[in-house]
């Protein structure tokens, strides 16, 4: 075989696929949103001891951690809103943000996080 027959050979279905085409497989696939749920609520836990140390009892390396997270979260939505290779994770994140903001809303309410 020349070079030329090597280079219009198509390409493998075996290559990995990227990142935020395996995290749309989670939403697509109905039985893979277990794992979805599993994910909001495990970063939805650790989103809502972060707000809720900062908020609450005032820990500022709580509220460092809270800072980069924010500032990565908002580097992904810019490049989510410029690229669509982003989209899924940035959808992804702002899930785990959602639930974050839930379930500190919810520890403040039952008093768990006052306690």
């Amino acid at each position: 075989m020349s070079d030329e027959e090597d280079d219009e050979r198509p390409e493998d279905d075996d290559e990995f696929p990227s990142l935020d085409d395996l995290i749309g497989t989670f939403f697509e696939e109905t039985a893979l949103l277990p794992v979805v749920v599993v994910v909001l609520g495990s970063g939805g836990a650790f989103g809502a001891a972060l707000l809720v140390l900062t908020a609450v009892d005032r820990n500022p390396f709580a509220a460092a951690a809270l800072v980069l997270i924010a500032g990565m979260t908002v580097d992904i939505s810019l490049r989510a809103r410029k690229e669509a290779g982003y989209r899924n994770l940035a959808l992804l994140i702002g899930m785990v943000w959602a639930a974050s903001v839930v379930l500190a809303g919810v520890a403040v309410w039952t008093g768990i996080a006052l306690g």
